[in-house]
């Protein structure tokens, strides 16, 4: 289910100060020139090894972090320029779910009251039992029940207290949820569960998911579409299923077939199709510019000291001198076998 244009990034750059001594130091790239699209009632996934930019993009885009250039737009309107009483409006639409569920959680109140605090900020007309009821439905929606509501959150598992995590999203009724590793830190049972409940809100309610994960078993049974970050570069996106069948991008081969089954002669074989296909001549490249994977790319040519923009290859966008050769279009059964 999706529906008109919700969330929309443009060239969105972060840069940090490293600190010094004396001074700072030079800016590092958090992100440079990340791009996306979201529509109401989509599913987009960002993947990436840990490092890659994820939840930096994630806080950006809920305008949590400060960002050095471009623009992240809210149906139209810019985030970046609203004040800090015009965003705290907009607050509702954006919420959040922490890969964290018990430390998102304050030790120190009930469950009645950290779901009581969406309604009281977004709808402080309601009286004390309209919140108790609205709290009470959103439990039951997360398939908890009225017991929950007079205990502490150190009293839940970690599955039960990402289905209060969501249940407090879920009441403020946002247009986009922000999933950073939502699922990571819990039970294979609990985490299918998890899964399935995101989905059903976004079949009931339109709610657009923005799906930050490791795992890409996930990615598939969730999102229709899949953003690759390496080093806060977008190195190739589109539909999650032509990304997964036949992945362009080496940095996009190297994530999936790390997440494959562990089988070591399956690995050896694979390792072995990779390096036939690869170049053997060492490349000279300089030490800044280009491509920003070039340094662990077996297909590296000359070519990639130019950096490379994303293009349109098939069904996806690769940011790839070399998409869409033959020796770089490797399917999901090449990687794995």
């Amino acid at each position: 289910m999706s529906g008109p244009l919700l969330l929309e990034a443009r060239d969105l750059a972060v840069h940090y100060r490293s600190p010094g001594l004396l001074r700072p130091g030079p800016p590092q790239a958090a992100l440079q020139g990340v791009s996306l699209q979201l529509d109401r009632g989509e599913a987009l996934a960002v993947v990436g090894e840990s490092g890659s930019g994820k939840s930096t993009l994630a806080r950006a885009l809920l305008r949590l972090e400060s960002i050095s250039a471009g623009q992240v737009l809210l149906r139209g309107e810019d985030l970046a320029i609203l004040s800090n009483e015009e965003l705290r409006a907009k607050r509702r639409d954006l919420q959040m779910i922490f890969q964290d569920p018990l430390a998102s959680l304050d030790p120190r109140m009930r469950i009645e009251q950290i779901l009581s605090q969406p309604l009281r900020v977004f709808e402080p007309q309601l009286t004390a039992a309209a919140r108790n009821a609205r709290a009470l439905q959103a439990l039951q929606q997360v398939g908890l029940d009225a017991s929950a509501l007079q205990r502490w959150p150190h009293q839940f598992s970690g599955g039960q207290a990402q289905r209060i995590g969501i249940a407090r999203a879920l009441l403020a009724q946002p247009a986009l949820l922000v999933c950073d590793e939502p699922v990571s830190a819990l039970d294979l049972p609990i985490r299918l569960q998890v899964l399935q409940l995101l989905a059903q809100q976004r079949e009931q309610a339109g709610v657009a998911l923005l799906f930050i994960a490791h795992d890409l078993a996930a990615v598939r049974f969730l999102c229709e579409r899949t953003l690759v970050l390496y080093r806060g570069q977008v190195m190739e996106q589109g539909p999650t299923a032509a990304l997964f069948k036949a992945p362009l991008h080496p940095y996009t081969q190297t994530l999936l077939a790390a997440s494959l089954p562990a089988d070591p002669r399956a690995a050896a074989a694979s390792r072995a199709r990779r390096r036939q296909l690869a170049v053997a001549a060492p490349v000279s490249l300089p030490s800044e510019g280009g491509c920003v994977f070039a340094a662990r790319c077996a297909f590296v040519q000359p070519q990639c000291a130019q950096t490379p923009l994303l293009r349109q290859v098939g069904e996806v966008q690769v940011a790839c001198h070399r998409a869409g050769e033959p020796a770089l279009q490797l399917r999901g059964s090449d990687i794995s076998s």
